[in-house]
């Protein structure tokens, strides 16, 4: 079974997961709207399985140049502490910084590496979710796909259910290798979509092969 195969399974598991249970035998629209959904699911896997054979073949970051891409601050919050690598997947390659202001409030920024067999295998599934235009909400907040700085992205917002502040994340896909995420702790979108004016995307693609 290929890649492409495994993908469309699984994003046929999660739609379906997110119909209507109540609904126990589906009609004939809903037969045909999801032959036509799955169909578009497997053109955009084929498309993604013959990228990610390229991304296979990629070396990944060195931890070095995992680094370097960390920024020492982000919108004056200065960076507290950043690992790189994976001990646990050797070929896997990660780097996460966290960044923290003077009344403790925090950014989680994490680059995940594409490159590689482990790499190639997370950024395909990732890149699936990336693929689909979508927006949900609820009372506490939303999420929903979007582009910035031309790139493809997926910004969310979740309220405190004790206070008026705002939790708020934003995933952003670069090159079709590089994931980056970054994670406001009572940080409003505005001031997170300002740290990443301050993260050099284009660096990002300079290292793709």
């Amino acid at each position: 079974m290929n890649k492409a195969i495994l993908a469309i399974l699984s994003i046929t598991f999660l739609i379906s997961c997110g119909k209507d249970k109540e609904k126990e035998e589906p009609g004939l629209f809903d037969l045909i709207e999801g032959v036509s959904d799955l169909n578009k699911v497997a053109k955009e896997a084929e498309k993604i399985e013959e990228e990610s054979d390229q991304l296979l073949k990629a070396t990944p970051l060195s931890n070095d140049e995992l680094k370097a891409l960390l920024p020492e601050s982000l919108i004056d919050y200065p960076r507290k502490k950043f690992s790189v690598g994976n001990q646990f997947m050797a070929d896997m390659a990660m780097a996460e910084a966290e960044y923290e202001n003077e009344e403790g409030n925090t950014i989680s920024f994490s680059i995940m590496d594409g490159a590689g067999e482990t790499g190639s295998a997370m950024i395909t599934l990732a890149r699936l979710g990336f693929a689909r235009d979508f927006e949900e909400q609820n009372d506490r907040g939303y999420r929903k796909s979007t582009t910035i700085h031309g790139y493809k992205a997926i910004e969310e917002i979740e309220e405190d259910d004790y206070d008026d502040s705002v939790d708020s994340k934003i995933e952003l896909m670069i090159g079709n290798r590089f994931m980056l995420s970054l994670e406001g702790d009572r940080l409003p979108l505005k001031q997170l979509k300002k740290a990443i004016d301050e993260i050099d995307l284009k660096a990002f693609e300079k290292k793709i092969d």
